[in-house]
């Protein structure tokens, strides 16, 4: 049975903030500063991100018992899922849809989240 731990969604939060902030800096940086195109910008973020997320959750939202080797194995599988689904909504909001970057990456990060919160709790940590 799939339930939700609802005392570590605050956790989880948090954990999403800062790793966002990390993603977005890195995105922005590369798409505003170096002209990077914004798909693959948002990718370079997101991996970076990623990072910052891994160790969050693992050590502060879940208080993980997993071994590493175990526990980042899926974590690159649920962050991989994720990145193609942050880079999809990105590419059709800002390409198709005409969004501008920020709204476009709000609406993939958005997403992505609840992907990611249900997928870390039921497979990573």
């Amino acid at each position: 049975m799939f339930t939700i731990n609802l005392q570590n969604v605050p956790r989880f939060f948090i954990a999403g903030a800062l790793s966002t902030a990390m993603h977005y800096a890195v995105l922005f940086g590369l798409f505003n500063g170096l002209g990077v195109e914004l798909v693959l910008a948002t990718s370079f973020g997101a991996l970076a991100g990623a990072i910052v997320n891994y160790y969050i959750n693992y050590f502060y939202t879940f208080n993980s018992q997993r071994q590493h080797m175990r526990s980042v194995g899926t974590f690159v599988l649920v962050v991989g899922m994720g990145l193609l689904i942050n880079g999809s909504v990105v590419g059709l909001a800002f390409h198709v849809l005409g969004m501008p970057a920020l709204f476009a990456q709000l609406s993939a990060t958005l997403i992505t989240f609840f992907w990611n919160y249900l997928a870390h709790q039921r497979w990573t940590f």
